[in-house]
């Protein structure tokens, strides 16, 4: 659904407007972090087995993650609304949608820690079939335009909390006050915040260093098979870490089950790397249409960065798996200074393209720590 609207987007818009769009949704990207405080991979591990620092409290933890994007969500959409913010009302809306889709990603969670996974896709199937009508009703009865998006995205994830499979009940707010609370959700934090920083800050970077919403939207477009491979290659991540994480004391056997994982989705990259660099051209024109030709020599050069990526997603599961987050957040913060340093350096010069080399150098770089991370002895 999430691809198929990306497309529509992308044609319905045009590479300018398309590429404002995909700024303003990296900048929401980026504040995200502060709204999720990091209870989503929280809940989904202790949900699967408890810690021993968080014993006692599980039941807390959902109101309390529930209470943080609450309170910073109205925190970002006052910040927006006094300072002088560039497209101020697209990014309020989009703060807005992306609180609720905090709140249904917390109920996912828990679903997915309890091992509820069939109750889980159907929960998923629901919030982006109800966001996708949204998004689409504001664009063909309202217009074509970025805070239209974010407000039909908005009232999709809103009408879908109604039939959520668990109660949302009453926030709190003591959940940072916890010491062992507020240590992992930093660190998760961390993790997220270096993780979408060398996602997302080409997208910024292209938009500050060229100054032309056009190329940003010719970037964007052919990221999108990027993300979508990695979102699709999701559920079956997903799958894992509770499989990897009940057996994280075992570690001959994690790791076994971790190399079968890898390879797996090693193969899987190969694959796709080599029919999209064989069909970019044809691929483009189909999904975004002619008007994206210069998004077809970019789409090859992003694909071949999957052969990192796939497997870095297993790698960071069975890190995660391990209680090893702080290892985590420092190699990818490593990764984002990398990544920002090299589209200083690449996309003056390169545009795009620039931009894509250093997604695949970054890839290459996080590889290397995951690898050297997933075999030292655990935290605890």
């Amino acid at each position: 659904v999430s691809i198929l609207l990306t497309f529509l987007l992308g044609r319905v818009m045009g590479p300018e407007a398309f590429g404002r769009y995909s700024y303003m949704l990296t900048l929401a990207s980026l504040f995200f972090i502060l709204q999720d405080g990091g209870f989503k991979t929280l809940l989904f591990r202790e949900k699967t087995l408890s810690s021993p620092a968080m014993k006692g409290y599980g039941d807390r933890l959902f109101s309390w993650a529930v209470g943080n994007t609450l309170v910073m969500t109205l925190g970002g959409v006052v910040c927006v609304l006094v300072l002088p913010f560039q497209y101020g009302l697209g990014i309020v809306v989009a703060f807005l949608y992306f609180g609720l889709q905090a709140v249904a990603n917390f109920i996912s969670s828990i679903l997915r820690g309890e091992g509820l996974f069939v109750r889980e896709a159907k929960w998923q199937v629901m919030v982006r079939t109800l966001g996708a009508l949204g998004i689409l009703l504001g664009l063909f009865f309202v217009r074509a335009e970025p805070w239209v998006v974010f407000g039909g995205w908005f009232l999709g994830v809103l009408v879908s909390l109604f039939w959520a499979p668990i109660s949302i009940g009453r926030p709190s707010f003591g959940g940072f006050g916890i010491r062992e609370v507020r240590a992992a959700c930093l660190g998760f934090m961390a993790i997220d915040a270096a993780t979408v920083v060398y996602y997302r800050c080409d997208i910024i970077l292209l938009e500050y260093l060229t100054g032309n919403s056009a190329e940003v939207g010719y970037y964007s477009a052919a990221y999108r098979f990027l993300e979508g491979v990695v979102l699709m290659a999701m559920p079956l991540r997903v799958v894992w870490f509770r499989k990897l994480r009940l057996v994280w004391e075992e570690k001959r056997f994690f790791e076994q089950q971790l190399l079968k994982m890898g390879l797996v989705m090693l193969g899987a990259a190969f694959l796709v790397a080599g029919v999209g660099a064989f069909f970019s051209r044809e691929i483009v024109f189909f999904t975004f249409g002619p008007e994206y030709a210069d998004s077809v020599a970019l789409l090859p050069w992003l694909l071949v960065s999957l052969v990192f990526v796939l497997p870095n997603g297993v790698l960071t599961q069975g890190i995660v798996a391990r209680n090893r987050e702080r290892y985590y957040a420092f190699a990818a913060g490593g990764a984002a200074l990398l990544n920002i340093g090299l589209n200083f350096v690449l996309i003056p010069e390169f545009g795009g393209m620039g931009a894509a080399w250093a997604t695949i150098a970054t890839e290459g770089f996080l590889a290397v720590f995951l690898l050297v991370g997933v075999r030292q002895r655990t935290d605890g």
